[in-house]
């Protein structure tokens, strides 16, 4: 009896240990299907336009920069304004996402005047890497960027941009001691941890408690990817943040939901912070479905810090 009750534990153990290792790979692990070009999501039709011509524009007016950082090559597109200025942004993608589906909002950085600086996330597009960064491995990687622009250019003044998995970059930045030339930060969509939004997608998807499983899988994460989702924590990071922000979230977001950016913008102790909620908007849906509002926020929030 006792040897059929061993073998059934450990059976057990090795399926929820299975399980573990699946839930990871879909959190972590690099798939190339991913590294596919992708248009962008969340914007309206009247804005989208191919990877081509993305591409193609990068390839007549600007350059694609590489940078080497944590032993992994990283790639990015570097677009000059049309008029020459110091004001760059770094603009960076989500989850399972990479430079090329970013077209829409370089467009706007552009139209407003500034140089972008479209990266692709270790793991992601034509960086190398192997496991997703979940924003706490990726903040390294965008102040190497930072450093990079600086070497480049001293007078560069720089504000980091990212949506969803890049918003949380943008966040988990800000309380990093970071060159002067960063002016501002503006995050769209991110979450208050790594840990906080992978327990809300074992739930939302597979119905599954918070524990033992996600404490299980971070251990895996540490292991192999060197970080645990609960040193991936946002809301820490933002506590010791002393730069203007501009926190922008969807109103109707389930994907990461809306209720994590106001414990954000709590969190952050800086008074030049601002909050705008897109009405009604799903994940990363607030540029798509206020496109003028959403640009006019940025615009005006920029505006403050850039002469």
């Amino acid at each position: 009896m006792l040897r059929w009750l061993t073998r059934i534990v450990i059976a057990m153990l090795v399926l929820y240990l299975a399980a573990c290792a699946y839930f990871f790979s879909v959190a972590e692990l690099r798939n190339t299907q991913n590294d596919k070009n992708y248009t962008t999501v969340g914007v309206p039709a009247s804005l989208k336009s191919d990877v081509a011509d993305f591409q193609q524009r990068y390839e007549a007016t600007g350059r694609k920069v590489t940078l080497k950082h944590d032993a992994l090559k990283l790639d990015a597109y570097y677009l000059p304004a049309q008029k020459t200025t110091n004001k760059t942004v770094i603009v960076i993608h989500g989850f399972r996402r990479n430079k090329s589906g970013m077209k829409a909002y370089v467009d706007m950085f552009a139209k407003l005047g500034y140089n972008t600086l479209t990266v692709d996330n270790r793991g992601h597009g034509q960086s190398q890497g192997h496991y997703v960064g979940f924003g706490w491995l990726d903040k390294s990687d965008i102040e190497a960027w930072i450093r990079y622009l600086v070497a480049k250019n001293a007078k560069v003044e720089i504000v980091p941009f990212g949506i969803s998995m890049g918003g949380a970059t943008v966040a988990m930045m800000s309380g990093d001691q970071l060159p002067v030339n960063v002016k501002a930060l503006i995050e769209d969509s991110g979450y208050t941890s790594a840990e906080a939004e992978i327990a809300y997608q074992g739930k939302e998807m597979y119905n599954l408690p918070a524990k033992p499983i996600v404490p299980t899988v971070s251990l895996i994460s540490k292991i192999f990817a060197g970080y645990s989702y609960a040193q991936a924590d946002t809301l820490a990071q933002i506590r010791k943040n002393t730069r203007p922000m501009l926190f922008m979230h969807g109103g109707a977001d389930s994907y990461v939901p809306t209720k994590m950016v106001y414990q954000l913008y709590k969190a952050d102790p800086d008074s030049r912070k601002r909050l705008w909620i897109a009405a009604n908007s799903g994940h990363v849906q607030g540029f798509g479905d206020h496109p003028a509002a959403y640009t006019t926020q940025i615009k005006q929030f920029l505006n403050l810090y850039f002469k």
